[in-house]
Parts: structure tokens; C-alpha cells; sequence
């Protein structure tokens, strides 16, 4: 009996072994900017913000209590590599009067000059609604301008909250630098 014990805890031993030495799939690093409710019309209040920085995509999660895609003009992601300097990326979605998407853009452009705004070629953008949840990412390939592989992203929203009147969120505060995962 004590020979049949020791055999069945040796098995169970290498079994809880070799399931440990199993690679698990890779996880993003992420980051995460609580933004104040109320800060900006209820359609365009950004609440939080998630960073995530995978081996092929960077992506933003936003949160955003009150949507309405038929009120957003547009949806940005800024991402800033350690190695940008003054220049950042910006991920655009753009969205008609009737909340479809007719474009997605990543372009190129230093501080906040819209005359240096230079699209970049890029055809792997995505996005997606989940409840009060909008994601936005974007391919590490397409972020060609630099080489640096930490990231730090800020979001913001461009909406319809009036005939002719736009109105841009208080952009969300850029995350801590966030290593690709």
C-alpha cells in the first residue's frame, strides 16, 4: 500500500509539473486612465480608457456610459512611442450621420499641428462595440515611423451634440508607458 501511494504522488507530482512547463498563450501589457464623468456631453464622456500593448496590435478600450454612433463624428486613439519625440500617431474612426463607419485612418503628425497630419498607409485598423465599450487597435507593423516598443495611448471623441455644432471630449490623459506584451 505505502509502494502504491508513493507511485500515485510521483505521477501526480509530474503531472502537475509538466502542465506548469506548458507555454500559456501570450497576454498584452496594459494600462489603464480613469477619466471624470461629466466632464465633456454625455455622448462623448469618456470614462476610462485601456491600453494594450500585444506582440501584434495595439489597442485602446474605451468606456463610454452614453453612446450613440449616430452622434460620434469621430473616434481617435493617440499613441506615442518612447522614440517619437514631438510626433504621435493617430488611429481615426470616423463615423456618418447614421453611426456607420466610412473610414479608418492612422496618420502621422507633430504635437498638436494639423498641418503636419500625414496619412500613413495601413489597412489592418479594427474596431468593435461591446455595450459601453468601443475598442480601436491598430497593427505594430503599420506603426513604421519609429522603433520603440513601449507605447503610451490617449483617446478622444469628436461628436455631434448640436445641428453644425462638434464638440471634443476633454481628451483622456495619456497612460504610463506600457512594454509590448
Amino acid at each position: 500500500m505505502t509502494r502504491r501511494l508513493v507511485r500515485i504522488g510521483a505521477v501526480t507530482a509530474g503531472a502537475v509539473l509538466a502542465v506548469g512547463m506548458i507555454p500559456g498563450t501570450a497576454h498584452a501589457a496594459s494600462a489603464v486612465v480613469k477619466d471624470p464623468r461629466g466632464d465633456a456631453p454625455r455622448v462623448a464622456d469618456i470614462t476610462q480608457l485601456r491600453v494594450k500593448n500585444g506582440p501584434a496590435r495595439v489597442s485602446g478600450v474605451l468606456t463610454i456610459p452614453h453612446r450613440n454612433k449616430k452622434k460620434l463624428a469621430s473616434t481617435d486613439l493617440i499613441i506615442k512611442t518612447r522614440d517619437s519625440g514631438r510626433w504621435k500617431y493617430v488611429v481615426s474612426i470616423v463615423r456618418n450621420r447614421k453611426g456607420k463607419v466610412t473610414d479608418k485612418i492612422l496618420g502621422w503628425q507633430r504635437g498638436d499641428d494639423p498641418s503636419t497630419f500625414t496619412v500613413l498607409p495601413c489597412t489592418g485598423i479594427r474596431t468593435s462595440w461591446n455595450g459601453k465599450k468601443t475598442t480601436l487597435s491598430v497593427p505594430v507593423s503599420c506603426l513604421s515611423k519609429t522603433t520603440g516598443t513601449r507605447v503610451k495611448a490617449k483617446a478622444a471623441i469628436l461628436a455631434r451634440v448640436g445641428p453644425g455644432h462638434d464638440s471634443y471630449d476633454e481628451v483622456t490623459r495619456f497612460s504610463r508607458y506600457v512594454k509590448r506584451g
